[in-house]
């Protein structure tokens, strides 16, 4: 590298780097478009090794790489060029930390020479996200000594290290001088030099070592008779595999808002644990949960209300995890595999017999309930769809009332791979998130989302036809956040409907129609039981949108009678 071209060296500078992100694992690039990320641009495009996603807008962008760490536990590469563009990064860049989901960075910048001078498209771009990320580094100008190119390999398993061992986003920043753009022949040499480069081995599974529980929590197990397993939403790696295996030795009922299989799984605890008694009847002597904050309210309260004899928190990253103040144990778990061979148990089959009666008695409650209501409401399309769902599919829920509902109505859906950013619970970026996954993956999904999310997130739509699976989109159009009528201002009549619920004069149709997206209306229950899920998925691939015109205010009244069981 004795050349000093501005655009070579910068080109061979960043071709470095990514050949040895590419060696560490690294296979997805989100790339937006920009000038002054010019070098970092190429040298992707000059990278067969590497899948390029091209999307315009900079937060769809980042939202879909979030998506892709979350399917992967692999960091996918951001690429942005200078000034306002990455500051969009910053709603995914707090979810990514705040969910434990890995994530690169990589900003283009002005030279420092550049910066506080008044320099077009230049703003200070250090250290710009905070404290979220878990690792910063300001790059530096492309240089050709041999110190600076090693370091640029350590640089690369630094950020994928990092950003995996301590779940989170990494930023480096790349400052770059004109001119940015290489010659022929330097473009054409790195072409070649990439296309002859061996594919990665690298592995990308959790390899940290398996958990061994202490002694003297082995003993607590031995003695209680009422335990019982909670999970949260949890991080892309986490074994939950063997939490399941942990419910199976303790007899312990297992209430999740995970995907996972186990027969002590008690489906409808959203509802069951609204009945005061029940929590009552219900209360174990020691709880074991994993993973993040539980989304939903009834189990929040009986976080709240417990006193169990023993609880512990196992954590999914360093972040504490106790908003409900219970005062548990925290145990490092990291979604380790957990060894239960010397695990022994006192627990007898009554307490789990107890909660599979009540999930009995709820069902059969529910089933009654939900068949009283003719008007298509928002618990009918969980409950009519889910079960359609192929068993090779994903779920992706919005925040809001989805993230609650799919627990509530969605009966069938443990067994299958759930995502939904609980991280800072926003409803921006869901769709992008999404598509991330389904990217990831490589998997088709069905993401049950609100108008109001859907239409946060509009600019996700200009990339659907980059998607090889389908994705199809359930918009429940119940007017507007009908979340908020849980709350005291929906009884304030002036203020509620235009500064809370605000209700959107979007027609969806015409939208997804601009963008060359299948569209289905259901308006009615009838026509809702008349929908084959699984014929979208087939016949489109990409995304398709299915537009429900539910009833509100019966959407509301269904849920506040499941809430009375």
């Amino acid at each position: 590298m004795t050349d000093r071209h501005h655009g070579n060296i910068a080109l061979q500078w960043t071709n470095i780097f990514f050949q040895a992100l590419s060696k560490y694992g690294v296979k997805h690039i989100v790339v937006s478009p920009g000038s002054r990320s010019t070098p970092l641009t190429l040298a992707v495009a000059s990278n067969p090794h590497l899948q390029k996603h091209v999307i315009l807008d900079e937060r769809s962008a980042a939202f879909t790489a979030l998506g892709i760490g979350k399917a992967t536990d692999t960091p996918a590469v951001l690429i942005c060029t200078s000034g306002t563009a990455l500051a969009n990064y910053y709603p995914a860049v707090i979810e990514a930390r705040q969910s434990g989901v890995p994530m690169i960075l990589v900003t283009a910048d002005r030279p420092p020479h550049l910066r506080a001078t008044g320099a077009n498209q230049a703003i200070d771009q250090l250290k710009i996200f905070g404290d979220y990320p878990v690792f910063f580094h300001e790059v530096g100008e492309p240089e050709s000594g041999t110190k600076d190119l090693q370091r640029l390999n350590i640089l690369a398993k630094q950020s994928v290290s990092l950003s995996r061992e301590k779940r989170g986003p990494v930023h480096l920043n790349f400052p770059f001088r004109k001119s940015l753009e290489p010659t022929d022949e330097m473009l054409k040499k790195i072409e070649k030099e990439n296309k002859n480069l061996p594919n990665s081995t690298a592995e990308n599974k959790n390899t940290s070592t398996a958990l061994s529980l202490s002694t003297s929590l082995q003993k607590i197990l031995s003695s209680v008779r009422k335990p019982l397993i909670i999970i949260g939403p949890t991080a892309p790696s986490d074994d939950v595999d063997s939490i399941s295996k942990l419910g199976d030795k303790l007899d312990a009922p297992v209430l999740t808002e995970s995907s996972i299989d186990s027969p002590n799984t008690i489906r409808g605890f959203a509802g069951i644990l609204r009945n005061k008694d029940r929590r009552n009847q219900l209360e174990p002597d020691v709880i074991l949960r994993f993973g993040f904050q539980p989304t939903s309210k009834s189990l929040a309260t009986a976080l709240e209300e417990w006193n169990p004899q023993h609880h512990f928190h196992f954590s999914s990253t360093n972040a504490w995890q106790d908003a409900t103040f219970s005062g548990a144990e925290r145990i490092a778990w990291m979604g380790q595999k957990i060894h239960i061979e010397n695990i022994t148990t006192n627990t007898g089959t009554t307490w789990i017999e107890n909660w599979k009666q009540t999930e009995h008695e709820f069902a059969n409650y529910y089933q009654k309930t939900i068949n009283r209501y003719a008007q298509l409401t928002d618990g009918s399309i969980y409950h009519q769809l889910t079960p359609q769902i192929p068993e090779d599919h994903f779920i992706a829920v919005s925040n809001s009332f989805p993230a609650r509902d799919v627990n509530l109505f969605g009966q069938h859906t443990t067994n299958l791979p759930l995502f939904v950013n609980r991280g800072a619970s926003g409803i921006d970026g869901i769709t992008s998130t999404a598509l991330g996954v389904s990217k990831g993956l490589e998997k088709s999904g069905v993401l049950f989302t609100g108008d109001l999310a859907f239409l946060h997130d509009t600019n996700a739509l200009l990339n659907h036809k980059n998607l090889a699976q389908s994705l199809v989109v359930v918009v429940i159009n119940n007017g507007g956040g009908s979340i908020f009528r849980m709350l005291p201002i929906h009884n304030n009549k002036q203020h509620f409907e235009p500064y809370f619920e605000t209700p959107q004069n979007a027609n969806i149709r015409t939208l997804v129609s601009a963008y060359d997206i299948p569209h289905y209306l259901i308006s009615s229950l009838s026509e809702l039981k008349k929908m084959d899920l699984a014929s979208i998925t087939d016949q489109n691939k990409g995304l398709s949108v299915i537009e429900c015109q539910t009833d509100a205010e019966a959407s509301m009244e269904l849920r506040n009678q499941l809430w009375n069981f």
